[in-house]
């Protein structure tokens, strides 16, 4: 894994780690959602009414 063959700070881990997570869920489209990212699917989900 890249993580493994890099060496990083902690500091600089976790920052990486926050933008690899911030992409994931706001930035990166998933197939299993409608091509939505997890964000957009869940606001969508919210502002439903029951």
């Amino acid at each position: 894994m890249w993580h493994n063959q890099q060496i990083f700070s902690e500091k600089d881990r976790q920052q990486k780690f926050k933008r690899f997570i911030n992409f994931y869920n706001t930035v990166k489209p998933h197939k299993a959602i409608s091509g939505k990212t997890p964000y957009a699917f869940l606001e969508d989900y919210f502002s439903h009414e029951v």
